[in-house]
């Protein structure tokens, strides 16, 4: 063993130099196994296969999945052609019917709604972008926008036998004519989103022309918008496609015919095919060329001398079946007589000749490197493991099982990762560099010195019992267990939140990166990462569970601190804390309510009996033959005013009475539909007075629900006496009784309505506020609690009041639940 270690320093730089070797070769294969060849739309990545070893490259796999990609692109070029142009020359006079094309893909009925455009027109409004402008219109603004009628557009040949489509047909001349019917009903009011038209159709219109109603529109706008984005980036890529695959760029030759309606249409690169094709023999000229495809799918014929097939050449055609009907003719073949272009074929053929016939050996002196390394680290290792004990013997050499798998898997992908920091490239382009294995292989070079350093390195610690000591991973866990503690106590929320994440990401990308003990390490740290978490979440559970239960009213509940972590614990002290306040605050507020309903109890019952005695002498003093005409007046106001006066006193008590629940409520089943026309019967004299038309109706001559009669009636009373006293004379009361179905239950909503003579000028909410009136002047009779006591009363019931306010439309809503 001492003979091989008489001179290490040339043993460390044949190791090294092995390294090396080892991610060159395997570069060198992957690079050749691999290969990128660039094309139209950018890299493509090609496998050079095992069985193409024994194979010219023309047979080869690695030519046919090239020529695979060609032929899908040709055949999308042809069809975009068929879109931007007449008679091979781009068209921007162009007729696009844009409901066919955005529905290419399927068939039209006969009778459609569309937009005729040029397509020049909808490329440069697809390249400058489609703008709309948000109105509100009402019904005669939306009729006076849009047309009275439709127009529609019908194919007159719209067959799909053949192949043809509703598309294709719609590309026919003379094949489509236009009608209008005009519509029966005016289009709704409402916020719309108007296409904003940069371009008119080809008669001069524009979308809102065509239409009679909104949703025929939208629909419209959303086929003009598609057809002009869809033709504006195939335009973007006709004119990659068309260049790439030129006949002095591309050794890709094709040759396709069309047949619509008796009428042939080709697309080719071949200029002596471009115009009178009579008397030339089309197959011959492509067989001619080398590797050819001729595909007539209504003759049913197929040939070829590649290894393309005929499933493969008929999917990709009918990917794009709304540009070829059945009656079409591919040719399309490859000049592989000395390739006169530089293109992706060129690039497979020299990457195929460059790696294809070494690979075995390259295998076999791999394999040797890899041995030669292995050995002399074995016999490092040995010799620096002299005088050890059996036992970290066997460590030792658990270790250098390590070591040989860390060199031979991560030196080749180090290599690959240091090389492209170095230089700055993107992997899929260090690939296509001619001398990148030898790139790699200098990398693998600087890589092993370091990883064999840091392998000896931590083996002679080992042997020295300060492995862990002296480790930077011991280190880390104690500042990291600092940290943690530092985190969980009440310091800054910055610190609290970010540090720990920061962290959390950081550690699990460098234990990912370090490999499969990484990826272990990394998913053992989560865990006990989720536990904290866990952990602290079940206490903020506890401490929510006791905020639900004070925000439902138990505002005695306590957190019960024992158990609790870190920070939880001020929490839920702040949470008891709270609690408290609230339940203190809750008393004040009920004692001060108490009061206030016996203070207004007691005034009002104080007040009653003087005022009942100045009602009775009025009316005492009425009875008396008083000749004085301004005494009786005077009596009159004052007996209106007593009234008035006494009816405020009555309402306020019974306010206080309800809002303190100080009521008895007597639940009943009570046909509503009844005591509304009951109601308006008793309202009817003085509804009439006041120059109001009431109208009623029910969705059923009887809907029960469950209600106290007293209070109820009390409830409709006040919002018709309301009505009375507030509505615009000359005016109808509009009322009625629906039902709705809500969470499987029915409820029945009974909504009254009317225009108030007076502006309302308050918000909907403050209506049934106590003491808030709809006339600010307060020029009408009323206390302004009638609404407060209906709004009330009702929920006592069980029962939804609402109010909503239009204008000076007033409408109040009453709903309870419907009794089967």
């Amino acid at each position: 063993m001492t003979k091989y270690l008489k001179h290490p320093k040339l043993l460390s730089f044949l190791q090294h130099l092995m390294a090396a070797f080892i991610a060159f070769t395997y570069f060198y294969v992957f690079a050749g196994s691999s290969i990128i060849i660039s094309g139209v739309r950018g890299d493509y990545s090609y496998n050079l296969y095992e069985s193409d070893r024994t194979k010219g490259y023309e047979e080869s796999y690695l030519f046919n999945n090239i020529l695979g990609n060609n032929i899908s692109d040709v055949l999308k070029l042809v069809a975009e052609r068929s879109q931007l142009e007449t008679s091979g020359e781009y068209d921007g006079k162009k007729k696009i019917d844009v409901t066919a094309y955005v529905n290419r893909g399927t068939t039209l009925p006969g009778d459609y709604i569309t937009a005729t455009y040029y397509l020049s027109d909808l490329l440069k409004w697809g390249q400058s972008g489609f703008e709309y402008e948000t109105r509100d219109f009402t019904g005669e603004e939306s009729a006076k926008f849009l047309s009275k009628s439709t127009t529609y557009t019908h194919l007159k040949n719209n067959i799909v036998s053949g192949g043809m489509n509703s598309y294709l047909s719609s590309q026919l001349e003379d094949n489509s004519m236009t009608f209008t019917i005009t519509s029966s009903t005016q289009p709704e009011g409402g916020k719309h989103n108007i296409l904003v038209s940069r371009y008119e159709t080809v008669d001069g219109k524009n979308v809102e022309d065509l239409v009679s109603n909104w949703e025929e529109y939208n629909l419209l706008c959303s086929y003009v918008e598609e057809a002009a984005l869809t033709l504006t980036n195939n335009f973007e890529d006709y004119g990659k496609l068309i260049s790439y695959y030129s006949y002095q760029n591309s050794n890709v030759r094709y040759f396709i015919s069309r047949t619509i309606n008796g009428k042939t249409e080709t697309y080719t690169n071949v200029e002596e095919l471009s115009k009178e094709t009579t008397g030339i023999d089309i197959k011959s000229m492509f067989e001619g060329y080398g590797k050819y495809i001729y595909y007539c799918p209504y003759e049913l014929q197929y040939e070829t001398n590649t290894l393309i097939k005929e499933s493969v050449v008929r999917s990709l055609v009918k990917s794009y079946k709304f540009a070829f009907p059945d009656q079409i003719k591919v040719y399309i073949a490859v000049d592989t007589n000395d390739y006169p272009c530089i293109d992706g074929f060129t690039q497979g053929k020299i990457s195929f000749s460059k790696y294809m016939p070494y690979r075995t050996q390259l295998y076999i002196l791999s394999f040797v490197a890899a041995v030669v390394y292995l050995f002399i680290l074995v016999i490092r290792l040995k010799a620096s493991n002299n005088g050890a004990d059996e036992e970290r013997k066997k460590t030792i050499y658990t270790g250098a099982i390590i070591g040989i798998g860390l060199g031979i898997i991560l030196i080749p992908f180090a290599a690959f990762v240091i090389t492209s920091l170095i230089m700055d490239i993107s992997y899929g382009k260090l690939l296509q560099i001619a001398h990148f294995p030898v790139y790699a292989a200098m990398g693998a070079f600087v890589f092993d010195i370091g990883l064999l350093y840091l392998v000896y390195g931590l083996f002679k610690k080992y042997k020295e019992k300060t492995l862990w000591k002296d480790s930077f991973t011991r280190q880390v866990i104690i500042k990291a267990k600092k940290l943690i503690l530092s985190t969980t106590d009440n310091a800054n929320v910055i610190i609290r939140t970010w540090i720990p994440y920061v962290g959390f990401v950081v550690l699990n990308t460098l234990l990912f990166n370090i490999g499969l003990a990484g990826i272990v390490l990394a998913v053992i740290f989560d865990v006990l990462v989720g536990v904290y978490l866990y952990r602290q979440n079940l206490d903020r559970d506890k401490i929510i569970h006791v905020i639900e239960n004070i925000q439902n009213g138990d505002v005695k509940a306590k957190v019960k601190i024992d158990n609790l972590h870190a920070d939880n614990i001020s929490l839920a002290e702040a949470v008891n804390t709270i609690g408290e306040g609230i339940d203190r605050a809750v008393d004040t507020s009920m004692k001060d309510e108490k009061l206030k309903a016996d203070l207004i109890t007691n005034v009002s019952h104080d007040i009653k009996t003087p005022l009942t005695s100045i009602i009775n002498y009025v009316d005492l003093i009425k009875r008396e033959d008083i000749d004085n005409a301004r005494v009786k007046e005077y009596v009159a106001v004052l007996e209106a005013k007593s009234q008035k006066l006494k009816q405020l006193t009555e309402d306020l008590v019974e306010a206080s009475k309800i809002s303190s629940g100080n009521i008895s409520i007597q639940l009943d089943k009570i046909d509503f539909v009844e005591l509304v026309n009951q109601t308006i019967g008793e309202f009817f004299e003085k509804l009439e007075a006041s120059k109001l038309t009431p109208v009623f109706k029910a969705e059923k001559p009887s809907i029960i629900i469950m209600a106290d009669a007293r209070h109820l009636w009390r409830v409709v009373e006040n919002l018709i006496n309301n009505v009375c006293k507030y509505a615009l004379p000359g005016t109808r009361v509009y009322m009625d009784m629906r039902i709705k179905e809500e969470n499987n239950k029915k409820y029945v909503v009974f909504t009254i309505k009317n225009i108030s003579a007076n502006e309302l000028n308050v918000d909907e909410g403050e209506l049934t506020e106590r003491f808030i009136r709809g006339d600010e002047s307060r020029t009408t009779e009323g206390s302004g609690l009638g609404l407060s006591i209906a709004k009330n009363l009702t929920i006592s019931q069980g029962g939804k009041f609402d109010i909503k306010l239009d204008g000076d439309l007033f409408k109040a809503m009453l709903t309870f639940e419907v009794i089967e």
